[in-house]
């Protein structure tokens, strides 16, 4: 009979020459065909079953059946299921009938037709028999089974069955203790209503039996009974991963298979990226240093000469305004904005021995305290504890101060030459990179101090993720370096921008901080995606040293660079509008 059938047919290959004729092209075969559509399970007792909940349907057909290569087996199954979803079970019967394959165990369809019948012996009758001699999770199965059959006994009022249930069935399980002293309380419930709110449980004619398949259907092997919704989950997990390795994907929307084409690749455009120069903000000196305010609508920079500009920004217009001009005593060579953005501390970049903490809520700035204890100290760098009450700062001198400004008094941890400082949310632990190529953990409660990591280069600037879980180090020469800060290890090296002799900033950014940002020495802002070492943008538009960055942390479309031509660029979506400024353009 191989020799028969209609052109095109392809033989089936030698091993599987005791299943009757299966037919590529979907020609009638012989009259008799086998009668399980398995050939690995004549009994039907080791294959996929269907997901239909009033029969199982074993491969039985009228016409002949379409040969499925092996390897696309669990596809057919999960379409067969998805389509079940959807509650097209003509359609599924026709893929069962034509493709020769059940879609789960015939005892799963069994269990699964009996929980949403409320048929709880032969539901737990079966269970036993299709787990057989597993135990790791089977007790917990019996026991959500179990518990299911107890509440609807009572939401139907039959009490003395249900504590039957309980006595005998339930208890001698010994399962999760916690709800089994609750579960007599509910034999005193007046109403079906009161049970339900009682116990949070949606009632016979709810979600709750489906709900219990799911739970079944996540503890049995996908080889008996496929997992809830997998075709569903497999899609989700593949649009994720699209917009994960999307270039430009700077949102924190994360597509969904409602909200999502599956006809192509998720893919963003760079015209949403902020790739174009919106403003130009002019000092009169070279820009050290430039931040942002948490909430995102301030931005501070300041200068060489002694300038400090508060920007009151505009996300609709992309458009920064001065609001404050704070003309300090040395040069501007870090700001720092308080966690409530009502004060900003500045540091100098050498021969500066104070940190001075401003207020900047009013019309105009005021000074509102000086932390200095010599006037031989150099303190360069500062951080703000999460309470608004103490200020970290030092420098390369020796010099690492905790200033209370409640009581104005500071503390001293001797010995640390400072090249950035970062406060931890846990109002007591701070990160240092020190002159000995370090970042360490000090903590000003007990005084103890560890190393995070070391590296053969100077670590130039440091900087922090939102998590706290990894900090992003500008090293000398060797780009950039990020770190998992729990195990103290290198993640990840970031290639291709030029630092050799200055001070070269770089920051996260970006929705979920998912891009990295930095200034360079050759004029150029570069920017990375986190998990990619080589730059996704280089943009022009300075004309001298690149040194300091800062991604806006609420307005995620939008950064501003600091340069040594004495000028700030804010950076934005060239689809916006209202651009006032010369287009940067990308290298």
């Amino acid at each position: 009979r191989r020799g028969q059938g209609t052109k095109g047919c392809i033989p089936p290959p030698p091993k599987r020459a005791r299943t009757t004729d299966m037919h590529t092209n979907g020609s009638s075969p012989p009259k008799s065909a086998d009668s399980n559509g398995s050939e690995h399970c004549p009994n039907n007792t080791n294959n996929n079953n269907n997901l239909n909940n009033n029969k199982v349907r074993n491969g039985h057909g009228k016409a002949g059946r379409v040969y499925v290569p092996p390897h696309q087996t669990d596809t057919v199954r999960l379409i067969g299921q998805h389509l079940l979803d959807l509650g097209l079970q003509e359609t599924v019967d026709k893929l069962i009938e034509e493709g020769g394959s059940v879609l789960e165990h015939p005892l799963a369809s069994q269990l699964r037709r009996h929980i949403l019948a409320g048929e709880w012996d032969n539901a737990m009758r079966v269970f036993v028999e299709l787990c057989g001699v597993r135990e790791a999770g089977v007790t917990e199965m019996k026991y959500r089974i179990l518990e299911q059959k107890y509440l609807e006994l009572l939401e139907r009022g039959e009490q003395m069955a249900a504590l039957l249930c309980l006595q005998e069935e339930i208890t001698p399980l010994n399962h999760c203790t916690s709800k089994l002293h609750a579960l007599p309380s509910y034999l005193m419930v007046a109403t079906p209503a009161e049970l339900r709110t009682r116990s949070k449980w949606t009632g016979s004619s709810g979600t709750s039996r489906h709900r219990l398949i799911h739970k079944i259907q996540e503890f049995l092997p996908a080889a008996v009974m496929l997992p809830p919704k997998r075709l569903e989950v497999l899609l989700k997990q593949a649009l994720v991963l699209q917009a994960r390795n999307c270039v430009y994907h700077n949102s924190d929307f994360i597509p969904h298979i409602s909200n999502s084409s599956l006809l192509e690749d998720h893919s963003c455009s760079r015209d949403m990226f902020p790739t174009e120069t919106k403003q130009i903000l002019e000092h009169r000196d070279e820009v050290l240093h430039c931040t942002w305010s948490n909430s995102g609508l301030f931005l501070a920079t300041g200068a060489l000469d002694g300038s400090l500009y508060i920007w009151k920004y505009n996300p609709q217009r992309y458009q920064l305004v001065e609001d404050k001009l704070i003309n300090v005593q040395y040069n501007v060579g870090f700001i720092a904005w308080s966690p409530d953005d009502t004060m900003i501390c500045v540091c100098g970049v050498e021969k500066c021995p104070e940190a001075v903490v401003w207020s900047v809520t009013g019309t105009e700035a005021q000074i509102k305290c000086r932390i200095t204890q010599n006037t031989e100290d150099v303190l360069t760098c500062c951080s703000w504890s999460p309470d608004n009450r103490f200020i970290y700062t030092g420098g390369q001198q020796g010099q690492f101060y905790k200033y209370d400004l409640h009581t104005s008094t500071a503390y001293n941890w001797e010995g640390v030459r400072l090249h950035s400082v970062a406060a931890l949310r846990d109002n007591k632990t701070v990160l240092a990179a020190d002159s000995h190529k370090r970042v360490r953990s000090y903590n000003f409660e007990d005084y103890t101090d560890q190393t995070v990591c070391e590296d053969e280069s100077q670590i130039i600037n440091m900087s922090l993720s939102g998590d706290e879980k990894h900090c992003l180090l500008t090293l000398a020469k060797q780009g950039l370096l990020l770190v998992d800060i729990a195990s103290g290890t290198s993640i990840r090296k970031y290639y291709g921008i030029l630092q050799s002799d200055y001070q070269i900033n770089s920051c996260f950014g970006g929705a979920s901080e998912q891009f990295i940002v930095s200034g360079s020495e050759d004029n150029l802002v570069y920017v990375f995606k986190r998990d990619c070492s080589s730059p996704i943008l280089k943009l022009a538009g300075h004309t001298r040293i690149v040194s300091c960055v800062a991604w806006n942390p609420v307005y995620t479309d939008c950064f501003v660079s600091g340069s040594d031509d004495a000028s700030v660029r804010l950076w934005g979506p060239p689809l916006s509008t209202d651009s006032e400024s010369s287009v940067g353009t990308q290298v």
